[in-house]
């Protein structure tokens, strides 16, 4: 298995039916996804045929913002020689996989553009669909930069290395991110890794924190 892709989740049923939908038409054989249900109160489960390894996973967590525990699990289980690591609100071009096939190095990041993953796990990004889904007509057809929690990595890397996230992070939103990123700073540094590399562009629903179909969890940004 080449690329175990990642998705710790808190309800967001819609979407996750979308994204089962949408790696169903993208997905080659290398290549198995794990969805870690982190506390939803209403479990996530799938009955859609895949035609790929899929693994459901239940932390059981209830705590606000606790990522880093389900993704640490999600690794711990996955076969993968790489993780894939993206959140619910983000969704992988044909390009992507691509770059998951062919990448040898050690970590690749992506820049970002606004889309939107519809009711038949079509991307558009077409002006009319993202203002739709609240994306500010300034931002129709805009790249934006790179979110450092979207990235493919060796596996030994994450989780030999790095030993993962820091769990410590759990209960409060955000710092378990850019905590990874230094750390994993230090190891190139220390020349035990390689820079980051750059991919093809990642796709993000425009304004998921404000969420006007609401379709993702009911946390948003403001906790």
């Amino acid at each position: 298995m080449k690329c175990s892709i990642i998705i710790a989740v808190l309800d967001s049923h819609e979407v996750v039916k979308r994204q089962i939908n949408h790696f169903n038409n993208i997905l080659t054989d290398d290549f198995e996804v794990i969805i870690v249900d982190d506390g939803s109160d209403i479990p996530i489960t799938n009955d859609i045929d895949t035609k790929f390894p899929l693994t459901i996973l239940y932390t059981d967590d209830k705590r606000p913002w606790s990522q880093p525990r389900a993704r640490n699990i999600a690794a711990g289980q996955a076969q993968g020689d790489y993780v894939f690591m993206i959140d619910v609100d983000h969704f992988l071009s044909p390009e992507n996989v691509t770059d998951a096939i062919n990448f040898t190095d050690d970590k690749m990041v992506f820049n970002r553009r606004f889309a939107v993953l519809d009711e038949n796990s079509e991307i558009a990004h077409d002006g009319e669909t993202l203002i739709e889904y609240g994306c500010p007509v300034k931002n129709v057809g805009r790249l934006i930069g790179a979110n450092i929690n979207q990235f493919i990595m060796k596996k030994e890397i994450f989780c030999n290395l790095l030993k993962g996230y820091d769990e410590r992070f759990c209960g409060s939103h955000g710092g378990d991110d850019t905590d990874l990123a230094d750390r994993y700073g230090k190891l190139h540094r220390e020349g035990l890794v390689n820079r980051s590399l750059r991919g093809s562009e990642i796709y993000v629903f425009p304004d998921p924190g404000r969420d006007v179909k609401k379709i993702f969890h009911h946390l948003r940004w403001k906790n």
